[in-house]
């Protein structure tokens, strides 16, 4: 492929990282299929091998650091430093074969600004508790199981989710007052199952462009606005002070998505194969989300394009917005000279 400059200048330094891994020990790194590195700044402060390597990169990092990790499955840790963590990819590239990231088990967040991009998560991703703040969590181009856990209450604000997959996003309320406390969240070009339990709230506002957001269970849905979206509802829902503009309603129960609040441009239909080819609302990492024909030519979102995750100005990719290492071949030894020879193959989230 022919490089830009910005490109040049990232197989560069992904060309340099290789040869840091190869001086740092990278006859122990071709015997292991998880690798995590450490950058601080601009240069790379560690790397670490095996199942566990994420947790000895996070012990070893400090605020504003980042981490990235190979494909692979890797044991989580709780994240309390303002840290960025980036994967491989959160599934399966079928065009350049590159495995995902997975992160294992379940893992809580203590702190703000935490930023998460290219991982498969398959637990559940939590803050601790209701008082501790988790404002600005960012996860972009992740698949997500779960986000919540039943019986912790935690507090969700301005978290940004763009093009993820969050397979259930719990809201719920405790008799002791405790309760998932939703403020400021925003969805971009992403899918989202919201299910609540004992008529918990998504609320204060939560922003959706662009997005599959179903809200099921006993929820009330409040103070949302939604852009170019496709949002599914079952029976028994309490909607209140919304805002939906060239949405389509999927209206599976009795509730009435659009009566009542501020609409333009809104289309409602009682069942999912009347907008999807194949999607019935069942969330899985590798569904595909392609409206019916007559849908994504004829009811478009404000900027002429199909509403959904493949519409706006971030269609839904979930390749890695930076350089992925494909491919890496490292001769066993070096020449006589002292030089090493080093194969590698990148590729960016624009190819």
């Amino acid at each position: 492929m022919k490089l830009n400059s910005l490109q040049f200048e990232k197989a560069m330094s992904a060309a340099l990282f290789v040869l840091l891994l190869s001086v740092a020990g990278m006859k122990n790194a071709l015997g292991q299929s998880q690798t995590a590195t450490l950058q601080h700044g601009d240069s790379i402060s560690g790397v670490y091998y095996g199942q566990n390597a994420l947790v000895s990169a996070y012990g070893a990092a400090v605020a504003g650091d980042i981490i990235t990790l190979s494909s692979g499955t890797f044991n989580k840790c709780n994240i309390s430093k303002t840290i960025t963590i980036r994967g491989a990819g959160c599934v399966f590239d079928t065009l350049t074969q590159v495995t995902p990231t997975i992160i294992s088990g379940n893992f809580y967040l203590f702190k703000d600004n935490i930023s998460f991009e290219g991982i498969c998560f398959s637990g559940f991703v939590s803050s601790a508790n209701y008082s501790t703040n988790n404002n600005n969590i960012s996860f972009t181009k992740c698949v997500i199981n779960k986000i919540g856990y039943m019986s912790d209450p935690f507090n969700v604000e301005n978290w940004q989710f763009v093009n993820c997959v969050v397979k259930e996003f719990v809201s719920n309320k405790f008799r002791n007052g405790g309760y998932y406390y939703f403020s400021g969240t925003t969805l971009i070009n992403s899918v989202v199952r919201f299910t609540a339990y004992n008529n918990a709230n998504v609320y204060n506002p939560t922003s959706i462009n662009n997005s599959i957001v179903l809200f099921d269970n006993e929820q009330s849905v409040n103070n949302i606005i939604a852009y170019n979206s496709i949002i599914a509802t079952v029976s028994g829902h309490a909607v209140s002070n919304c805002s939906f503009f060239n949405c389509i309603g999927i209206e599976t129960g009795e509730t009435l998505l659009f009566e009542g609040q501020t609409t333009q441009n809104v289309m409602e239909v009682n069942n999912y194969e009347d907008v999807f080819e194949t999607f019935d609302g069942t969330v899985t990492y590798d569904n595909i989300y392609q409206l019916k024909e007559e849908i994504a030519t004829s009811f478009l979102g404000n900027d002429g394009s199909e509403v959904g995750i493949y519409g706006g100005m971030m269609p839904y990719n979930p390749r890695p917005s930076y350089m992925v290492m494909k491919r890496c071949n490292v001769a066993p030894r070096s020449t006589v000279d002292g030089k090493l020879s080093v194969d590698i193959e990148v590729f960016t989230g624009d190819e």
